[in-house]
């Protein structure tokens, strides 16, 4: 089985929602690998953002580790 990984990166104040998807290229041999690099590319995301607009609006990220043949 492979798996692609999306993420989103939203606002947790009510009434705000998330971005667009970031969808990637990599196919993943296993849950396990796509769910660690989606923590790992998380944490790169939110840093790119910066700290001010992270803590301003509340961000975070949510993922999705889907079976390719449902993409």
């Amino acid at each position: 089985m492979k798996f692609i990984l999306t993420i989103w990166v939203c606002s947790f104040i009510s009434g705000n929602g998330c971005l667009p998807p970031i969808k990637s290229d990599k196919l993943y041999n296993s849950w396990y690998e796509c769910s660690r690099d989606a923590h790992q590319k998380s944490m790169s995301v939110l840093q790119k953002i910066g700290y001010s607009k992270v803590n301003k609006y509340q961000l975070g990220t949510k993922y999705h580790c889907k079976l390719a043949h449902d993409v």
